[in-house]
Protein backbone atom coordinates (compact mmCIF):
# COMPACT_ATOMS: atom_id res chain seq x y z
CA UNK A 1 0.00 0.00 0.00
CA UNK A 2 1.15 3.67 -1.16
CA UNK A 3 1.89 6.23 1.56
CA UNK A 4 -1.11 8.98 1.21
CA UNK A 5 1.96 11.14 0.30
CA UNK A 6 3.09 9.09 -2.54
CA UNK A 7 -0.31 8.26 -3.86
CA UNK A 8 -1.55 11.93 -3.78
CA UNK A 9 1.69 12.72 -5.64
CA UNK A 10 0.65 10.01 -8.73
CA UNK A 11 -2.93 11.34 -8.44
CA UNK A 12 -1.61 15.34 -8.38
CA UNK A 13 1.90 16.08 -9.43
CA UNK A 14 0.86 19.62 -10.22
CA UNK A 15 0.11 20.31 -6.59
CA UNK A 16 2.37 17.80 -4.63
CA UNK A 17 5.99 18.99 -5.89
CA UNK A 18 8.01 15.71 -4.85
CA UNK A 19 7.43 11.85 -4.71
CA UNK A 20 9.22 11.86 -1.13
CA UNK A 21 8.79 14.30 2.07
CA UNK A 22 11.45 17.12 2.97
CA UNK A 23 14.65 15.83 4.82
CA UNK A 24 15.26 16.70 8.31
CA UNK A 25 18.08 18.77 6.27
CA UNK A 26 15.62 20.87 4.49
CA UNK A 27 13.27 21.45 7.56
CA UNK A 28 15.94 22.71 9.38
CA UNK A 29 17.32 25.00 6.85
CA UNK A 30 13.58 26.37 5.95
CA UNK A 31 13.17 26.89 10.01
CA UNK A 32 16.55 28.80 10.50
CA UNK A 33 14.84 32.51 9.26
CA UNK A 34 12.16 32.27 12.17
CA UNK A 35 12.21 33.70 15.69
CA UNK A 36 10.12 31.42 17.39
CA UNK A 37 10.52 33.21 20.26
CA UNK A 38 8.26 36.24 19.10
CA UNK A 39 6.27 34.99 15.54
CA UNK A 40 2.47 35.64 17.01
CA UNK A 41 1.02 34.05 13.61
CA UNK A 42 2.99 31.38 11.21
CA UNK A 43 1.43 30.73 7.60
CA UNK A 44 2.09 27.54 5.66
CA UNK A 45 1.07 26.81 2.07
CA UNK A 46 0.80 23.20 0.69
CA UNK A 47 2.21 21.08 4.07
CA UNK A 48 1.15 18.66 2.71
CA UNK A 49 1.65 15.37 5.68
CA UNK A 50 3.19 17.69 7.57
CA UNK A 51 6.54 17.79 7.71
CA UNK A 52 7.78 21.29 8.25
CA UNK A 53 4.33 21.64 10.13
CA UNK A 54 5.65 19.13 13.10
CA UNK A 55 9.21 21.00 13.67
CA UNK A 56 6.79 24.54 13.36
CA UNK A 57 4.67 23.30 16.24
CA UNK A 58 7.49 21.83 18.40
CA UNK A 59 9.55 25.14 18.41
CA UNK A 60 6.84 27.45 18.31
CA UNK A 61 5.44 29.27 21.73
CA UNK A 62 2.01 27.81 22.96
CA UNK A 63 0.08 31.49 22.36
CA UNK A 64 1.55 31.50 18.25
CA UNK A 65 -1.14 30.85 15.89
CA UNK A 66 -0.51 29.00 12.99
CA UNK A 67 -2.21 28.53 10.25
CA UNK A 68 -1.78 25.24 7.78
CA UNK A 69 -3.17 26.53 3.98
CA UNK A 70 -3.83 23.11 1.82
CA UNK A 71 -5.59 22.54 -1.17
CA UNK A 72 -5.12 18.76 -1.04
CA UNK A 73 -8.47 17.06 0.61
CA UNK A 74 -6.44 14.29 1.88
CA UNK A 75 -3.69 16.25 2.97
CA UNK A 76 -6.22 18.60 4.82
CA UNK A 77 -7.98 15.77 6.47
CA UNK A 78 -4.83 14.20 7.57
CA UNK A 79 -3.56 17.11 8.89
CA UNK A 80 -7.09 17.88 11.12
CA UNK A 81 -7.04 14.51 12.70
CA UNK A 82 -3.33 14.58 13.23
CA UNK A 83 -3.26 18.73 15.14
CA UNK A 84 -6.45 17.98 16.80
CA UNK A 85 -5.30 18.40 20.36
CA UNK A 86 -2.88 21.47 19.23
CA UNK A 87 -4.26 25.03 20.81
CA UNK A 88 -3.38 27.56 18.01
CA UNK A 89 -3.31 25.36 15.27
CA UNK A 90 -5.98 25.89 12.08
CA UNK A 91 -5.72 23.54 9.27
CA UNK A 92 -7.69 25.14 6.44
CA UNK A 93 -8.61 23.08 3.61
CA UNK A 94 -8.15 25.99 0.72
CA UNK A 95 -6.47 27.82 -1.73
CA UNK A 96 -3.12 30.22 -0.55
CA UNK A 97 -4.37 33.49 -2.63
CA UNK A 98 -7.08 33.17 -0.06
CA UNK A 99 -5.34 33.26 3.14
CA UNK A 100 -6.07 37.05 4.06
CA UNK A 101 -9.56 36.16 4.28
CA UNK A 102 -8.91 32.82 6.52
CA UNK A 103 -6.84 35.03 9.23
CA UNK A 104 -9.51 37.32 9.08
CA UNK A 105 -12.16 34.61 9.87
CA UNK A 106 -9.69 32.88 12.26
CA UNK A 107 -9.37 36.40 14.35
CA UNK A 108 -5.45 35.56 13.78
CA UNK A 109 -2.95 38.48 14.32
CA UNK A 110 -1.16 39.48 10.58
CA UNK A 111 1.18 37.03 9.18
CA UNK A 112 5.08 37.36 10.41
CA UNK A 113 6.05 33.82 8.63
CA UNK A 114 4.87 32.18 5.14
CA UNK A 115 6.53 28.52 4.81
CA UNK A 116 5.85 27.75 1.09
CA UNK A 117 6.72 24.88 -0.60
CA UNK A 118 4.19 25.27 -3.50
CA UNK A 119 5.53 24.00 -7.19
CA UNK A 120 5.54 27.20 -8.80
CA UNK A 121 6.96 25.43 -11.57
CA UNK A 122 3.81 23.58 -12.36
CA UNK A 123 1.48 25.84 -11.22
CA UNK A 124 -0.97 28.17 -13.74
CA UNK A 125 1.69 31.00 -14.25
CA UNK A 126 -1.34 33.18 -13.71
CA UNK A 127 -2.38 31.61 -10.24
CA UNK A 128 1.53 31.51 -9.05
CA UNK A 129 1.50 35.78 -9.61
CA UNK A 130 -2.41 35.81 -7.42
CA UNK A 131 -0.52 33.68 -4.71
CA UNK A 132 3.12 35.66 -4.77
CA UNK A 133 0.94 39.20 -5.18
CA UNK A 134 -1.91 38.23 -2.07
CA UNK A 135 1.42 36.96 0.40
CA UNK A 136 3.01 40.17 -0.10
CA UNK A 137 -0.17 41.88 0.77
CA UNK A 138 -0.63 39.58 3.37
CA UNK A 139 2.72 39.43 4.99
CA UNK A 140 3.39 42.13 7.76
CA UNK A 141 6.70 44.78 6.35
CA UNK A 142 9.26 43.23 8.06
CA UNK A 143 7.26 39.38 7.73
CA UNK A 144 9.23 37.12 5.65
CA UNK A 145 8.04 34.35 2.76
CA UNK A 146 10.36 31.36 3.15
CA UNK A 147 10.34 29.33 -0.23
CA UNK A 148 11.42 25.97 -0.96
CA UNK A 149 12.05 24.90 -4.69
CA UNK A 150 13.35 22.10 -6.96
CA UNK A 151 14.65 24.75 -9.32
CA UNK A 152 15.27 28.76 -9.75
CA UNK A 153 13.25 29.29 -12.69
CA UNK A 154 10.37 31.06 -10.80
CA UNK A 155 13.14 33.82 -9.10
CA UNK A 156 12.42 36.85 -11.77
CA UNK A 157 8.62 36.00 -10.74
CA UNK A 158 9.54 35.72 -7.02
CA UNK A 159 11.62 39.27 -7.24
CA UNK A 160 7.74 41.05 -8.70
CA UNK A 161 6.39 41.24 -5.40
CA UNK A 162 9.62 40.38 -3.04
CA UNK A 163 13.25 41.12 -2.26
CA UNK A 164 15.78 38.38 -1.61
CA UNK A 165 17.44 38.27 1.69
CA UNK A 166 19.23 35.02 1.74
CA UNK A 167 19.36 31.95 -0.92
CA UNK A 168 20.76 28.32 0.48
CA UNK A 169 20.94 25.25 -1.59
CA UNK A 170 20.92 22.21 0.22
CA UNK A 171 21.99 19.06 -1.08
CA UNK A 172 20.89 17.01 1.67
CA UNK A 173 16.77 16.23 0.44
CA UNK A 174 15.52 14.07 -2.34
CA UNK A 175 15.61 15.93 -4.75
CA UNK A 176 18.14 18.96 -3.63
CA UNK A 177 16.21 21.87 -2.77
CA UNK A 178 16.71 25.78 -3.13
CA UNK A 179 15.90 27.64 0.21
CA UNK A 180 14.82 31.85 -0.70
CA UNK A 181 14.14 33.77 2.26
CA UNK A 182 12.05 36.62 1.04
CA UNK A 183 10.66 39.93 2.61
CA UNK A 184 7.71 41.74 0.93
CA UNK A 185 9.07 44.84 -2.02
CA UNK A 186 6.40 48.02 -2.09
CA UNK A 187 3.71 47.39 -4.17
CA UNK A 188 3.78 49.37 -7.67
CA UNK A 189 1.94 51.90 -8.03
Amino acid sequence: MLSPFVEQFFRNPATVGSLVPSSRELSDKVMEPIDFTTARCIVEYGPGTGVFTDVIIQRRKAETVVVLVELNRRFAKLLRERYAGQPNVHVIHGSADKTGQYLRELGAPAAEYVVCGLPFSSLPRRQGWRILEHTRDLLRPAGKLILFQYSLQNKRLFAKFFRLLDHAYVLLNLPPAHVLVYTPAPAEE
